[in-house]
């Protein structure tokens, strides 16, 4: 390992000395109240003895043992958090392997302890998912006594990666521990931990005090008096804590980069700017694999292996993007690696702050530290009897599911093909890249638009359509879900005291600022792709033109504007009519569903009057199958009460929701096909 890329950057040693300052005034200020306590404890004994020795009665007995309670609570309150039970990992989904079991994979092992200068795993596990880690059952004691860390990989990671990009991200995790300066930051960790637990994990104690004034009325406002105490002693606690986590927080993205640089010295930078940026994509290969068998579980059907095919489709959606494929892998770069993100926000594990991919990857690529090695193939390929720890890791995770018959394995190639006629129905044409999977073609034109075309001769498909349009449209999706998970945050309906968002730590009273600044992302977001969209209209408008073929471009993009409007129409009606029907998924009282079901029949009739509409227009006959079409003439010629006679008309109101999921299908169909055939007429257009 090359020496340098271990050197403790100055910024580092400034954040862990800022650290250690602040455990240091925890500890002082936390012995501080333990004396404090031990007075408390002291003078309500003392007050308690003079109660009793001035007038020996019940009462004075009472407010004697509610004094010494109270002291015992207070005090109770500062050292009850030393004894809190392990942090201990649940390990029922791990299958525990060894060296005798798996020579290379532990021959890789010891080749990254060995170079990064640290103590082999306890324990080897293998798990399901794309992920590896290093863990250890944590308590208080544990700050003080040596743990030795377990190794955890799931065989999703080994599947999507590379054997060297395996030893850079093992390297990574090693690299936490790898020099005795790191301890600083493992410490500072643990210590996170348990004054988080001190200041936010106290369900326990409050049940306690809670029996304690159950048991006489006494000791209710001794119970409340030690509350007071107790949040006194919260709000000093807070205060320190404040500080210690605000140099943590700069302190932890160091140890991400100080670990990063640990793993390239080893492997180089390469293979873990490779591996990270294709990790998204091999999570979402396998959850599609995962999806898949889900929808499986009323046909009573599963898989004996899922890697194979979490492998075929990762393949897949590199080839729809057309990424490279380099040693049988998809090679992603960040911009096509945002498309694949899902979210900038981190609320798991909030005492583990990671800097944004992006980050790590401008500072891997600064290092520009050469591969090492001769390491080739892909991971999986190191485990001996791959096919057998695959199959065992498949078959655990269907263990939890209950069909209703006896399951049968499905042929991985019976998925290829189910996978590839998905695709073929549900997707569009290729050359748009994805762009129209969740966004709709250009619809604001007007007649003068088609009839005195505006030309435009400078617009070129390849600008239009890029990995930057890619990038600008998921950068929307995912700035519309982080705004809205940001303001239940913010609204308290999530419970969080932190959370990181794009590799930068935010406290749960800093989420109105950050929602702000998503709104206003989203709307510039929103200006761009609708000039996007635009541009798109006039690039194929001028294209059309061009081939003579005007008149065709005409009739489907007037189809496809119509059908949008129709389509809105008949999601208000099914909209409204659903938000009327709300209670009926509810308990609620019988005056008010009488009151409701008013409003039920009032919101049915324009809903009726659309249902009507699909089944007279000739374009929605290939979407309407026999047995849709029986269930809405059934309800067209029906007048449904839905609820008489204080009960519900159960008959009725299953074949309802039957029929407003069988118009809601043929909606969606109907507006996919007018989609895909502008756009397939489109691509049939675009110039070479």
């Amino acid at each position: 390992m090359q020496t340098n890329a271990l050197q403790i950057s100055d910024n580092f040693r400034r954040m862990a000395f800022r650290s250690v300052f602040s455990i240091v005034l925890f500890v002082f200020t936390y012995l501080l109240l333990i004396t404090l306590g031990i007075g408390v404890i002291l003078l309500c004994g003392l007050i308690a003895y003079f109660l009793v020795v001035s007038k020996a009665m019940f009462i004075t007995l009472m407010l004697a043992l509610g004094f010494i309670g109270m002291g015992f609570l207070i005090f109770f309150f500062l050292i009850k958090f030393i004894f809190s039970k392990s942090n201990k990992i649940d390990r029922s989904h791990l299958l525990e392997i060894t060296e005798k079991q798996q020579p290379e994979l532990f021959k890789l092992i010891h080749e990254i302890v060995n170079e990064v200068q640290t103590s082999f795993p306890k324990k080897v596990y293998l798990s399901s998912d794309v992920n590896a880690s290093v863990f250890y059952d944590s308590n208080f004691w544990s700050m003080f006594f040596p743990v030795k860390k377990n190794l955890q990989i799931g065989l999703g990671l080994m599947n999507s990666i590379s054997v060297i990009e395996l030893k850079a991200i093992l390297a990574h995790e090693f690299g936490h521990f790898s020099q005795r300066s790191m301890k600083v930051g493992s410490y500072v960790h643990q210590v996170n931990k348990v004054i988080y637990n001190m200041l936010y994990d106290n369900e326990g104690y409050s049940n306690l005090i809670g029996r304690w004034s159950d048991a006489s009325s006494y000791f209710i406002l001794f119970a409340k008096g030690s509350i007071l105490v107790v949040q006194g002693i919260q709000y000093v606690l807070v205060k320190v804590h404040a500080v210690l986590n605000l140099n943590y927080m700069a302190l932890s993205r160091e140890m991400e980069f100080h670990a990063d640089a640990v793993a390239a010295s080893v492997a180089g930078s390469q293979p873990l700017v490779n591996s990270l940026l294709r990790l998204e994509l091999a999570d979402q290969s396998l959850n599609v694999v995962f999806n898949y068998y889900s929808s499986k579980i009323a046909e009573s059907q599963k898989a004996n292996n899922f890697y194979p095919q979490q492998y075929f489709v990762l393949n897949q959606l590199a080839s729809a993007e057309e990424l490279p494929i380099q040693d049988g892998l998809p090679t992603l770069s960040v911009e096509s690696y945002k498309k694949f993100n899902k979210t900038k926000l981190v609320l798991d594990d909030q005492w583990s702050s990671h800097p944004s991919t992006e980050q790590r990857v401008a500072k891997l690529n600064a290092l520009n530290l050469p591969s090492k090695g001769n390491h080739k193939g892909i991971a999986i390929d190191l485990l001996a009897d791959k096919e057998l720890l695959q199959n065992l890791i498949t078959e655990r995770l269907f263990e939890g599911i209950t069909y209703e018959t006896q399951p049968s394995l499905l042929a991985p190639e019976d998925f290829i093909t189910d996978y590839k006629k998905q695709e073929a129905e549900s997707s569009y044409p290729p050359v748009f890249k994805g762009f129209f999977d969740e966004r709709n073609p250009y619809k604001n034109f007007t007649a003068a638009d088609l009839d005195s075309p505006a030309l435009d001769q400078t617009l070129r498909f390849e600008e239009l359509i890029n990995e930057q349009s890619a990038a600008e449209l998921n950068s929307l999706k995912t700035a519309i879900a982080d705004k809205e998970t940001i303001g239940k945050i913010h609204r308290g309906e999530i419970q969080i005291q932190s959370f990181d968002y794009d590799g930068t730590k935010y406290s749960a009273m800093d989420a109105l600022p950050l929602i702000d600044y998503l709104a206003t992302e989203i709307e510039n977001l929103n200006k761009a792709l609708d000039q996007r969209d635009a541009d798109l209209f006039k690039f194929f408008l001028t294209q059309a033109v061009r081939q003579g073929e005007l008149a065709e471009f005409k009739k489907h993009i007037l189809a496809y504007q119509q059908g949008t409007i129709h389509s809105q129409a008949q999601q208000d009606a099914c909209v409204n009519l659903l938000e009327a029907t709300a209670f009926m998924q509810t308990s609620t009282p019988l005056e008010q569903i009488r009151t409701q079901m008013v409003q039920v029949k009032k919101m049915e009739e324009p809903f009726k009057t659309q249902v009507r509409l699909i089944m007279e227009d000739i374009g929605y006959q290939e979407v309407i199958s026999t047995e849709m079409r029986t269930r809405f003439e059934e309800y067209l010629d029906k007048n449904w009460s839905y609820f008489g006679h204080d009960t519900y008309f159960n008959a009725e109101v299953d074949a309802f929701f039957a029929v407003v999921t069988d118009f809601t299908l043929v909606v969606f169909k109907h507006h996919f096909n007018l989609k895909k055939t502008l756009l397939q007429f489109q691509a049939g257009i675009i110039s070479s």
